[in-house]
């Protein structure tokens, strides 16, 4: 079982205590003599908040080492009351909640202690957390905790014996999952012959009644994806809008595809006239090319744009091959249209905070090559999707674009909906952990005022001096009625 950790300083919890007992009493001698005596006695120069929260500590330590972990559990978190991201206070009390049963509160403490643990505390942080995970069963985590406190202390004894104790519980899950597929096995092979004799006991009703032709309807539940692609179907079966359709129909033209007065592209013509026009002009033409805000807010909140919006490279309307310059001008156009700012529509805030999240994801090296490795997943399954029903990118170049666009949106919407999934299930998990451990607190403390009670009403000392009376009486009560027949 895990120890709590010693005082801040590094002192034992008794040697602290009693320095903070002479410390304090050292204070008041030096208050009660006059201003112009001095004393013998160094001055405690700890503020008295802190000279609280350790007398705290160290009752919460002694309670700890005598096992009364309800007790330890209090005088930390009075502690942590007045210093909230002491380390030391949180790696303490996640060890009082994990050896109280209450695993779910012992992982937020330990969570807390690596937020605020200094370099030095990082590997006790480290195999706290482990230990607190571990207890919930979560394996993985509880590995990669235990590694990364020796990767920040290479011979802490504790993280290497948390590696062992996952270990032997991947063994024991293993073992587990052994039977329990034997299990269902055998589960599976009963359902089957009892799915068998019930088929063939249907079909012989129906052989008997004549009523060959029978069938059945099975329906499909629209889910969120569902209505997703749905509604892309049916934008896509209409006339595009040459707004949204424009960027998408040359990749070439960095999402730019209007026309100067002069007949050239306007992005493609001034970055190969080798920066002839102004960024200023580069803007305009920008401008030119998005349309109006009011188009701009009906794409970005159309149905559906949460997923439709998770593809940085479609919300900005620039190719997933853009330049950085690209992106960054096509993100100051979205911004003359779309800020709060600029845009009086009460619809400007959400749509800006899109082109804001897009913009800032495409920051970010990582994953700007992410999202154009998934741009790129989509655009090769869009083209297989459309020659394998017979599509011809030399006759209907549109329609390669439109299965382009719906394979990339789809991929995106997938990705997204697993996440929900996981996060889902994780808060489920943890919600159930949480409910599971409370009712086991509530167990305990409904037996201990049970037993409260039973002693406070004396019945503990009446069943002992009935059984004293029966022992000294040597029988029972019948017996005793006999022997006085007797006499």
């Amino acid at each position: 079982m895990s120890t709590p950790n010693t005082a801040a300083g590094g002192a034992p919890p008794e040697q602290k205590a009693d320095a903070d007992s002479k410390a304090a009493h050292a204070i008041n001698e030096r208050q009660g003599k006059g201003e112009g005596e001095e004393s013998s006695t160094a001055v405690d120069e700890r503020e008295e908040w802190e000279i609280r929260r350790d007398a705290h500590k160290s009752d919460g330590d002694s309670a700890f080492r005598s096992r009364d972990f309800a007790a330890a559990i209090r005088e930390y978190t009075s502690a942590l009351a007045l210093d909230p991201t002491h380390h030391v206070l949180l790696s303490n009390r996640s060890a009082a909640y994990l050896s109280n049963g209450e695993k779910s509160r012992a992982l937020a403490d330990a969570r807390g202690c690596v937020e605020h643990a200094p370099a030095e505390f990082a590997a006790k942080a480290r195999t706290r957390l482990g230990a607190a995970v571990l207890s919930l069963g979560r394996l993985n985590e509880a590995r990669e905790a235990y590694r990364e406190a020796l990767r920040a202390d290479p011979g802490n004894k504790a993280a290497g014996r948390g590696l062992e104790d996952v270990k032997k519980a991947e063994q024991r899950r293993r073992d587990a999952d052994r039977r329990e597929m034997e299990e269902a096995r055998k589960r599976k092979a009963e359902q089957e012959e009892k799915k068998k004799k019930a088929e063939e006991e249907e079909e012989r009703k129906r052989n008997e009644a004549e009523a060959g032709g029978g069938g059945g309807g099975g329906g499909e539940g629209d889910d969120l994806l569902d209505d997703f692609f749905a509604d892309v179907e049916s934008a896509t079966a209409k006339k595009k809008d040459p707004v949204t359709a424009e960027p998408h129909g040359d990749e070439e033209k960095g999402g730019c595809g209007e026309k100067k007065p002069d007949g050239s592209s306007g992005e493609g013509s001034t970055s190969l006239s080798g920066g002839a026009a102004s960024a200023e002009n580069k803007i305009q033409i920008q401008l030119s090319d998005l349309g109006s805000s009011v188009a701009q807010l009906d794409r970005l909140l159309a149905p559906n744009h949460e997923l439709r919006n998770l593809n940085p490279f479609q919300v900005l309307l620039v190719p997933h091959t853009s330049p950085d310059a690209v992106l960054s001008r096509r993100y100051k156009a979205l911004s003359l249209l779309l800020h709060p700012d600029k845009c009086p529509d009460p619809r400007s805030s959400e749509a800006f905070e899109y082109v804001r999240t897009a913009m800032k994801q495409l920051g970010d090296e990582d994953k700007r090559r992410h999202c154009a490795a998934l741009v790129e997943e989509g655009m090769k399954a869009g083209r297989r999707e459309f020659e394998a029903k017979g599509g011809d990118l030399a006759l209907d170049p549109e329609g390669m674009e439109d299965a382009r666009t719906k394979a990339v949106m789809k991929i995106f919407a997938e990705i997204e909906m697993k996440r929900r999934d996981v996060e889902r299930r994780k808060r489920a998990q943890e919600k159930r952990e949480r409910d599971q451990e409370d009712e086991e607190v509530q167990k305990e403390k409904s037996e201990r005022e049970f037993d409260r009670k039973w002693r406070e009403e004396g019945r503990v000392e009446k069943r002992i001096g009935n059984w004293r009376d029966f022992q000294g009486g040597g029988g029972t009560q019948q017996e005793g009625d006999k022997k006085s027949k007797k006499k």
